[in-house]
């Protein structure tokens, strides 16, 4: 089974990197892949597939699958196909997905840009991305994950950022600080044009905040901070995801 490209390039927080330096490169030229979130490949194809988020709860209301070109039929076909693809020809996936990526490498080359890849735009997934960063070793990889104990799946090229959930404790976001992973938290209360509060403070903890939404570069952050990002969807997805404690007020402790 082949489907269409595995990767994209063409989606508004990866075109935010083309902009932002590194080194001595003009920019960076970042790709991802974008799969169903949760369970929509098995409501798509209508059979079922593995869930591709285990760690999903009331962000699966407020999910990016909502937002932009994301909402298209379309879209929402070709990514179940991508991920039926990942649970049923692996070996397949991992190839061509690989070979995506070097063209994409080339490509940046070209450009005197540098080569970022998420493979979990919508998914979360690590063990495909670790399968791919091991392939990869000259491209650097980054996700966030609502997956427990971030720190055991990364890699020397695979960088994650612990996505806070209401399903997160005190222990998990300490965790993640302690062995210099980064928390990612989605605010209600700040919206687009709006200024991040300068330090965050959830379970007690308060840490620095970097504004999530400037780039998407998350291997770019200093380490012990707080990744803020504003909702992304309507105002009743936005209230709905507040009222069950996945998206979060800065004034929240």
């Amino acid at each position: 089974m082949q489907t269409t490209r595995l990767l994209t390039t063409k989606q508004y927080k990866l075109d935010k990197s083309l902009g932002v330096a590194v080194g001595g490169y003009d920019g960076v030229l970042s790709a991802g892949i974008s799969l169903s979130p949760k369970d929509e490949a098995s409501s798509v194809l209508k059979r079922s597939l593995p869930t591709t988020c285990s760690m999903a709860g009331a962000c699966a209301g407020g999910c990016l699958k909502f937002t932009g070109m994301n909402q298209y039929p379309t879209h929402a076909i070709a990514r179940a196909r991508r991920t039926a693809e990942w649970f049923e020809h692996r070996s397949e996936f991992i190839d061509r997905a690989v070979a995506e990526f070097q063209a994409v490498a080339r490509k940046a080359a070209r450009q005197n840009k540098f080569t970022a890849a998420r493979p979990n735009l919508l998914s979360d997934l690590p063990v495909m991305a670790m399968a791919l960063a091991k392939r990869l070793p000259e491209i650097q990889f980054y996700d966030y994950s609502k997956l427990r104990y971030p720190w055991r799946r990364t890699a020397k090229n695979y960088h994650l950022t612990y996505s806070v959930s209401e399903k997160s404790t005190a222990r998990d976001v300490q965790g993640a600080f302690d062995h210099g992973i980064n928390c990612a938290v989605v605010v209600s209360d700040v919206l687009k044009g709006e200024h991040m509060p300068k330090t965050y403070t959830a379970f007690g903890i308060t840490r620095p905040v970097v504004d999530g939404d400037v780039h998407d570069l998350r291997f770019l952050d200093p380490v012990g901070v707080y990744v803020l990002l504003r909702f992304k969807g309507s105002k009743a997805r936005r209230e709905d995801a507040t009222r069950a404690g996945w998206t979060r007020p800065v004034n929240k402790v």
